[in-house]
């Protein structure tokens, strides 16, 4: 039996206009993952019922396994038993198990249940009840047959811990059961790398980023950090990675130093890490950066291997293309002021000529002496400054490395 594909849904105008950040969806799709199970689409969608109809008739359509939340409360807003209903043409029924659990409910809570959570209790024709052990927000399970695709859907809750309480025993079990089969786990190998271009990277790993690729490899950028994702499906940890192995393996002869990290975290995480392990600290005087390069070390939670005043001077040097020297001597000079073992400091940015981009000088500073280094400070004006930022920390990291 192939692959379950399956299509996430979440409801509410709560999300579509922005007030509130779907974390439902991305923890659906981790325990999908974990069961073998592929997302292919996730869908958001406001409390209106056309709409609501329209994206669990396309969600049926295309995917073997739809899983909704929210739109399963007593108010007139809450539109999911309905809309599920009449996306495949039926009608709603009203189940009395289902009512004389709610109405229990208020009543161990000493209270009288109000007329309007009757709603609560009815499911479209055809469906099963999903016991919800906390709220009065059943859960609906339902297989649609139409014409040869066949689909299943479970609709929960949008209370995260109702929603999570009701995956773990009553939804994962009945999806497993359904495809037993397939291969029970997807696991994903992350690598962090730090120094080349999106598009560089894929010109250097061509073969391993092709499309049908298996094991599969993602490529994302953010904020000059690309991250490569390759996945896998086995039917345990160790298969897993037995067939990322030699993927893996490829990625580190080609990218060499450019990989900073094998999980997932930021370049400046790793770089404090490596102090702490050494015993070993950092000080910082910047002003092409404004003040980035600290305030990364200051939050990575090894705060300690920052040594003060890390601070943001602006004008530190006032460089001409000829004055470079300049910025060593500064940086010298600011290193023996420092109980700190290393130095990183970062000059202005240095304006190029007509046919020059500009440019921003970083020196790592050590009892040893100095060493100096320039990067094009090029890019979307958003991310200039966080990718020049990240690039004075790299130089330490492979400073620190080269010690190794």
């Amino acid at each position: 039996m192939p692959q379950l594909q399956a299509e996430i849904i979440s409801i509410g105008d709560e999300l579509t206009s922005g007030q509130r950040l779907d974390t439902n969806s991305q923890w659906i799709s981790q325990q999908l993952g974990a069961i073998g199970v592929r997302v292919m689409y996730h869908s958001t969608v406001a409390d209106d019922l056309e709409a609501n109809i329209d994206v669990f008739r396309q969600a049926i359509d295309r995917a073997d396994l739809v899983i909704s939340t929210g739109g399963l409360g007593p108010t007139a807003d809450d539109l999911t038993r309905q809309s599920l209903a009449s996306a495949i043409g039926v009608e709603l029924y009203e189940d009395a198990d289902a009512l004389a659990y709610i109405q229990q409910l208020f009543s161990s809570r000493g209270r009288e249940m109000p007329p309007k959570n009757v709603v609560q209790a009815q499911f479209p024709v055809g469906s099963q009840v999903v016991h919800n052990p906390e709220g009065t927000a059943p859960g609906i399970d339902l297989a649609v047959k139409l014409d040869e695709h066949e689909c299943r859907v479970f609709c929960l809750p949008g209370v995260p811990a109702e929603m999570k309480q009701m995956w773990d025993r009553t939804v994962e079990p009945a999806i497993v059961s359904m495809n037993p089969d397939t291969k029970s786990l997807i696991q994903h190998f992350v690598i962090k790398t730090f120094g080349m271009g999106e598009s560089d990277m894929e010109r250097t790993l061509p073969d391993l980023i092709r499309r049908g690729r298996k094991p599969t490899v993602g490529i994302t950028a953010s904020y000059a950090t690309i991250t490569l994702r390759i996945t896998t499906e086995g039917d345990s940890p160790e298969e897993c990675e037995q067939q990322a192995t030699e993927t893996i393996n490829t990625i580190k002869s080609c990218l060499g130093d450019l990989i900073y990290a094998h999980h997932e975290c930021e370049i400046q995480d790793v770089v404090s890490s490596m102090l702490e392990t050494r015993g070993e600290s950092v000080a910082v005087l910047e002003s092409g950066t404004q003040g980035l390069v600290s305030h990364h070390f200051h939050n990575t939670g090894n705060a300690g291997t920052v040594v003060g005043p890390c601070r943001l001077e602006t004008n530190l040097v006032s460089l001409g293309h000829a004055e470079q020297h300049d910025l060593k001597t500064a940086a010298a000079e600011f290193h023996a002021s420092h109980n700190s073992d290393y130095s990183i400091v970062v000059g202005d940015i240095l304006t190029g000529g007509p046919n020059e981009v500009d440019s921003l000088p970083v020196v790592i500073a050590t009892n040893q002496g100095t060493e100096q280094h320039s990067f094009p400070f090029t890019g979307h004006s958003d991310i200039r400054v966080p990718k020049a930022a990240k690039q004075a920390i790299n130089c330490l990291r492979l400073h620190l490395l080269k010690e190794a």
